[in-house]
């Protein structure tokens, strides 16, 4: 396994997760992007380092990305060779780097203009890079850029109480915080109040302003670049449902860290399949590579045919963890992923059942029989 391989698989992050569907060629193309961007993260976050070892970590990168930099470990050598092989612009890189390198001696930002400076660097930067590995067109940049909002705003939300406690940072804008009369010592003693409930739904509610943005920009695309984005509306979903968590329960972020289990995310990433799907009924005879199966103008009888042989196959040992456990009975739809009627423990298989559909179905049927 390769190290950037490696990193991915470690990381056990959203971004992660919504990467092990795509075809083997991009998904290591992302994968080798997302490791730049999670060691380019670590180099800033991780204890251990003096201010002067972390500048000189991100002066590193900093001349791979330029192509300046000789005697390449493995990663750098990935990273170099994807963005000479992609003929990636290697500005919203550079601008990533800068981004993590203002983490290094931080500054609480003082108007929400220059919050959304910050997420366009370490967020949105990342978006424009991972649509054109993706296959996206220019057209489909104004929605990475708002999308890098909308999904930093939720992190920035959920993690108040580690970036200070762990790193002495506070990304909310001193003008908010004013607004809402919440101070920095109560960030430190953990204050949860109807102060920080009001603060945290006035920055909640622009991350719903930057998602509404994204989700009719993604609407305006093609078939093609919406094809291409399937796995960054999969990211949509997940930190949209963890935002509205966060707001119906109050915003008890000092108390818990909110989150997806790992039956959930299969749900939310196959819902985007679904929701995709719905704006398909036709499918060009030729061109239009449907990116889940892999199909090139068998239309819907062949993606149906290529299902069934699918599910008929009882092996366990499949790249994805939804198809290691779940096969499909009719055309991609959210509730009709039953578990393996080949596992021989009817009571897990049961389990699994109400965990990942929330109803009772009847015991699976295998296709074949």
């Amino acid at each position: 396994m390769s190290q950037a391989a490696e990193i991915t698989r470690k990381a056990q992050s959203n971004l992660a997760f919504a990467l092990i569907d795509l075809p083997e060629t991009e998904r290591r193309h992302m994968a080798e992007f997302y490791a730049f961007c999670r060691t380019v993260d670590d180099i800033v976050d991780e204890p251990g380092m003096t201010p002067e070892e972390r500048h000189a970590a991100l002066d590193r990168w900093e001349q791979v990305v330029n192509g300046n930099a000789s005697d390449l470990n493995e990663l750098e050598g990935d990273v170099a060779r994807l963005i000479s092989e992609l003929d990636l612009d290697i500005t919203p890189m550079m601008k990533l780097i800068a981004g993590c390198r203002a983490d290094i001696n931080p500054v609480q930002p003082k108007t929400r203009e220059e919050l959304l400076e910050y997420t366009y660097c370490v967020a949105s930067c990342v978006g424009l890079t991972s649509a054109r590995i993706l296959g996206a067109t220019e057209a489909a940049f104004p929605y990475a850029i708002a999308m890098g909002h909308a999904l930093q705003m939720v992190n920035i939300i959920r993690d108040i109480s580690e970036d200070y406690n762990r790193h002495g940072r506070i990304y909310l804008p001193e003008e908010d915080l004013k607004r809402f009369q919440y101070t920095i010592q109560d960030i430190a003693n953990g204050i949860h109040s109807p102060n920080l409930q009001a603060l945290l739904q006035y920055e909640a509610e622009l991350a719903g302003q930057f998602f509404q943005k994204a989700e009719d920009l993604y609407n305006r695309l093609s078939l093609q670049d919406r094809n291409a984005l399937i796995p960054a509306q999969a990211m949509a979903l997940i930190y949209g449902n963890i935002l509205a968590k966060m707001q119906t329960d109050g915003f008890h972020i000092y108390a818990k860290r909110y989150r997806l289990n790992t039956f959930q995310k299969p749900r939310y990433f196959h819902k985007n399949l679904q929701s995709f799907h719905s704006d398909c009924h036709n499918f060009p005879k030729n061109g239009i590579h449907w990116r889940k199966w892999g199909l090139r103008g068998q239309g819907r009888d062949g993606k149906m045919n290529l299902l069934r042989r699918k599910a008929q196959r009882k092996t366990y040992k499949r790249r994805e963890f939804m198809d290691r456990f779940f096969h499909v009975t009719e055309k991609p739809n959210l509730y009709n992923y039953q578990y393996y009627s080949a596992f021989p423990r009817k009571r897990q298989c049961r389990r699994f059942q109400l965990l990942y559909s929330g109803q009772r179905f009847k015991p699976a049927r295998s296709l074949s029989s």
